[in-house]
């Protein structure tokens, strides 16, 4: 079964190696790695060339008693190191009344998706936009073995305020706002691994505005 739907965009690349490690290591394991606190760092094999990745986790609705969720990681090269269904077990989302649609694949369960994640993500530094809302999505392993999550969305109002560029009167600053203002390329689409790299893209942009 085909675990993951990968996206890629502009050039960018998939990056099969990381994932076919953390397979063959999720199957060999007996027990998932316990959750570690961020800011301790673990063995990470250096297979994306970097210690940064980018991610987006965004809802699919509800399947059955499911909520339906997609995540994606980019890496700083522009691979996209993962996107993935993944069925999360949250009766609250039943209010949303909302079905996921046709997907191409069949949702992974939280368990085994979790320690998947957990491989992914050990020792990196994660990038969100909007660091509580999502990372407040990632499941207990990945957010464990990661070294910290840093806010792109905050980054920017920073950058935003001191390059005088004049942000829009709403609250908060969406990602798309974002993607205006620092003149790059618009989001195509609400899929997940997309956003993952169009934070990459504002990341490196507020690099060079540093």
């Amino acid at each position: 079964m085909n675990i993951a739907s990968l996206f890629g965009r502009g050039g960018a690349t998939l990056d099969a190696s990381r994932i076919d490690l953390a397979l063959r290591m999720a199957k060999s394991a007996r027990h998932p790695a316990p959750p570690r606190p961020f800011g301790r760092r673990s063995f990470r094999p250096n297979i994306a060339g970097g210690d940064r990745l980018y991610f987006n986790v965004r809802s699919l609705g509800v399947q059955g008693r499911d909520h339906v969720l997609q995540y994606a990681f980019a890496d700083d090269r522009g691979n996209v190191v993962m996107s993935a269904f993944v069925r999360a077990a949250a009766p609250g989302a039943l209010m949303l009344g909302t079905p996921p649609g046709d997907l191409v694949t069949e949702p992974l369960d939280e368990a085994r998706f979790d320690d998947i994640a957990a491989r992914i993500c050990a020792g990196a530094t994660l990038v969100a936009y909007q660091r509580v809302l999502q990372g407040g999505l990632l499941p207990q392993g990945a957010a464990g073995s990661a070294a910290s999550i840093d806010c792109a969305w905050r980054r920017f109002q920073q950058t935003a305020r001191r390059l005088g560029l004049a942000a829009p009167a709403r609250s908060p600053v969406t990602l798309q706002d974002a993607l205006a203002l620092a003149r790059l390329p618009p989001l195509e689409s609400e899929d997940a691994a997309l956003r993952a790299l169009s934070i990459r893209a504002l990341w490196r942009w507020m690099d060079e505005a540093d």
